[in-house]
């Protein structure tokens, strides 16, 4: 029979679990645990490991002789991935924009053909109108 695992502390534990095991080799176990750990501060929304400094003075407490480089590099790497975690992606479908006006029956459809962007009105589906009601 399999044994369920539940996590308490997500953020703490992923931390942990990659600082204890890391020996500055990069190898692909040390970049995955440590990208396991960044995806859970975002996932979790653990501000305080956001906060400027933070993160870096963690890694010093429980590594002070942290080289110096890899640090700074992790730091870095950590500030991407949090603001790329935060950004929202293009939606899969409808997107209302204020200021963005259009003839009653129709929508926008932007898009990409040939390398270069386009825009044009189109005739909203029946199947959306009838969503609308």
């Amino acid at each position: 029979m399999q044994a369920l695992i539940k996590y308490r502390c997500q953020v703490e534990y992923s931390f942990y679990k990659w600082i204890k095991n890391y020996p500055e080799s990069m190898s692909p176990l040390d970049k995955e645990t440590f990208l396991v750990f960044a995806k859970t501060v975002c996932c979790f929304n653990a501000s305080r490991w956001k906060r400027p400094g933070y993160l870096e003075s963690r890694i010093l407490k429980e590594k002070p002789d942290f080289n110096r480089e890899y640090l700074d590099e992790f730091v870095v790497i950590f500030e991407y991935m949090v603001d790329f975690y935060n950004i929202k992606c293009l939606p899969k479908k409808w997107e209302a924009m204020d200021g963005c006006r259009c003839e009653d029956g129709y929508y926008i459809e932007r898009g990409i053909r040939n390398g270069k962007f386009y825009e044009k009105e189109v005739v909203i589906p029946k199947i959306v109108k009838a969503a609308k009601v």
